[in-house]
């Protein structure tokens, strides 16, 4: 693969992380890239995870010039939530950003409200980039093997195998979009919570003892 594509694949997916809004999901991108242009996935993938984390460390740093005025009630409640857990203490944010770049959600919201807190993005950016490693991963192989299978029934050369691969791809992938990712990041943290909370209190105890 000619490194001045890897460059301009990396740039495309930059300059989608850095725009606000209205930007294709990035493992989208990264899915067309793969079955357009044969090639190493993982090495795609890298690119993809490096771009997307860049990108969004610019957006955080450039979204003080966001207003709140601009954006809609329903946004504005998803800030506030994000601001919330990004006041966090670093290892609960780095947890929080880890589910969350693990699931579909957008993350646009997520950086916006990193650069309007003002919060430190070190654990941020880690989470996100184990996270959306992961994720991306998941989606855009999945995705090339769907649409391989997809080929291989069009051309007439489909088997057994290949029509399974497209069941369990398509369910795997169908799956992943219907969980509820809020209620699951919104759990874990609660656990995280009631497990301090517990510690706390033993110290307490045996303290006074």
């Amino acid at each position: 693969m000619d490194i001045l594509f890897l460059l301009f694949e990396w740039i495309v997916v930059f300059v989608f992380n850095v725009i606000p809004a209205f930007a294709p999901p990035t493992w989208i991108t990264l899915s067309y890239f793969n079955i357009t242009f044969s090639q190493n996935i993982f090495l795609l993938i890298f690119i993809g995870v490096t771009a997307s984390t860049v990108g969004r460390f610019v957006l955080a740093k450039l979204s003080g010039y966001v207003t709140e005025k601009k954006a809609s009630v329903k946004k504005k409640k998803e800030m506030d939530y994000l601001k919330r857990k990004l006041l966090a203490k670093p290892f609960k944010k780095f947890v929080f950003t880890l589910l969350f770049s693990l699931s579909p959600l957008p993350s646009n919201a997520l950086f916006i409200a990193v650069g309007a807190t003002k919060t430190r993005l070190r654990e941020v950016l880690a989470g996100f980039f184990i996270g959306r490693t992961i994720s991306y991963l998941f989606l855009v192989f999945t995705t090339e093997k769907i649409f391989s299978s997809l080929q291989l029934n069009l051309s007439g050369d489909a088997t057994v195998i290949t029509i399974v691969i497209e069941i369990i791809g398509a369910i795997s992938i169908i799956t992943f979009f219907l969980i509820d990712w809020k209620k699951l990041i919104e759990g874990k943290g609660k656990k995280i919570n009631r497990k301090k909370i517990d510690k706390n209190k033993t110290k307490k105890v045996n303290t006074k003892k």
